[in-house]
């Protein structure tokens, strides 16, 4: 009988573990599409071996319990990854609408110096006229309504970027607090020894959507994930998570602040946060700075110019342009002086009606380089291929960053995600198990019943 005993004891033990098997078989059939699923296996080790006599028999399986597929340093370079593909993108996105503001081609600031200079060329074959005048006067307005509707879109653009710094600032948050508290889950699972690979998908899931806002570092810490800021800033800590911060800083734009009031801005990098902080106060800043050097340098040119010569009444050129007394604000605030009028274009080189003399130092504006480096269109056409450059590395950044993600997203499904033909075959022998330690189990019961049924007799 007590051999009887313990063979039910190790069929009854079979039929349990692969009972177990075949559920979490089905499991992972059912989640096969369901996005960020771990694969999961059940832990089964072979039970104690029993001693009858000289004889050691078998003690059959034992069910450890449950644990998901996973590839924590593999994991770790898809989240680096996508962070760096995510601060790419951002910056595409940005500079995909900057370069509205610097067309190649057919209107905006490029053709506006041509049909400025284009009109005091003019001049040159009838200083006297009334018309011509009035076209360099035009001319020179719609330059510097272009200046201020550029740099005015730059403006508006930094804006627009700190709006997606207060957005991601809130998700970076919400994804912060959801892992402290689904680390807090874990914890309880864990104690009362249920399966938490369902937890630890989520938190995966949440720590990649978090790598897409900034760069994150991610240290174990008890078992649990600890999670800071590429810069050393903590923002879960167990079942802990501290709150980012934001503020308008004094150049009028969001700042990012630590839990503790600290500012992070400057440290932030990664993720799409990372990108809209780097275009927004690095990237835009130096093309605002050099359009007000062509603004203020190309004013100061044709003031000079103007100071040279003599306009139609005989007396001295004045400036035509107003410009700041610095060269920053100067596209915003360049405009064309409010004193300005077609008779005061300085043509004339020596305060004669029809003088045309002083009409090459208008037009030598054109050619000159200015104390830039360049004359004022090849300045232009500089950085319209300069903003070109920015969205174009951004782009080709993120296709490159995008071919290798795909490959480590491939390489993390074929180690933890869903096989259908495995996991089928899987529940096929995991079926016949069971049947098999179900068929044990009833023989032995026939055993039973054949034996008290003679020992009764």
């Amino acid at each position: 009988m007590g051999g009887l005993n313990a063979s039910l004891s190790i069929a009854s033990q079979g039929l349990q573990a692969q009972e177990a098997a075949i559920s979490v078989t089905t499991n992972n059939i059912a989640n096969a599409n369901t996005p960020g699923y771990s694969r999961e296996i059940v832990n089964l080790s072979e039970g104690v071996a029993v001693g009858q006599g000289d004889t050691a028999l078998g003690g059959g399986v034992t069910l450890q319990g449950f644990s998901s597929v996973r590839d924590q340093l593999l994991a770790l370079r898809i989240q680096q990854q996508t962070s760096q593909q995510s601060s790419a993108n951002a910056q595409t996105s940005a500079f995909n609408q900057v370069q509205t503001l610097f067309p190649t081609s057919g209107s905006g600031l490029g053709v506006d110096f041509s049909n400025f200079f284009s009109d005091i060329s003019s001049l040159s074959a009838n200083p006297a006229s009334a018309a011509t005048r009035q076209s360099v006067l035009s001319s020179a307005q719609d330059l510097a309504e272009e200046f201020n509707s550029i740099s005015s879109g730059l403006s508006n653009q930094q804006t627009s970027l700190s709006q997606q710094v207060t957005s991601s600032v809130a998700q970076i948050n919400t994804l912060s607090s959801q892992i402290a508290t689904l680390n807090n889950q874990l914890t309880q699972l864990t104690a009362q020894g249920e399966n938490v690979g369902t937890i630890q998908d989520q938190i995966q899931q949440d720590e990649l959507s978090l790598s897409q806002l900034t760069n994150i570092s991610i240290t174990e810490n008890g078992g649990l994930d600890s999670i800071t800021t590429g810069n050393g800033t903590s923002l879960v800590l167990g079942n802990q998570s501290f709150a980012l911060q934001t503020a308008t800083g004094s150049n009028g734009l969001t700042q990012v602040l630590d839990s503790t009031g600290n500012t992070i801005t400057a440290t932030i990098t990664g993720g799409s946060l990372g990108g809209v902080i780097q275009t927004r106060d690095t990237d835009l800043p130096s093309l605002q700075t050099q359009l007000d050097t062509l603004a203020y340098q190309f004013a100061t040119a044709i003031n000079s110019a103007q100071a040279q010569g003599y306009n139609q009444n005989g007396t001295a050129g004045t400036a035509l342009f107003t410009i700041p007394s610095t060269v920053s604000g100067s596209a915003a605030l360049i405009s064309v002086s409010s004193t300005a009028t077609a008779a005061s274009i300085a043509a004339s080189s020596d305060g004669s009606t029809g003088s045309n003399g002083n009409v090459a130092n208008l037009s030598a504006v054109a050619t000159n380089a200015l104390a830039l480096g360049a004359s004022p269109s090849n300045a232009y056409a500089s950085l319209v291929d300069q903003v070109g450059n920015y969205a174009a590395n951004a782009t080709s950044e993120s296709t490159a960053i995008g071919t290798s993600l795909a490959q480590l997203t491939q390489q993390q499904s074929s180690e933890s995600g869903v096989s259908i033909d495995e996991e089928s075959t899987n529940l096929i022998q995991y079926q016949q198990a069971y049947e098999a330690a179900a068929k044990v189990i009833s023989t032995i019961s026939t055993l039973f019943t054949a034996t008290l049924s003679i020992v009764g007799g």
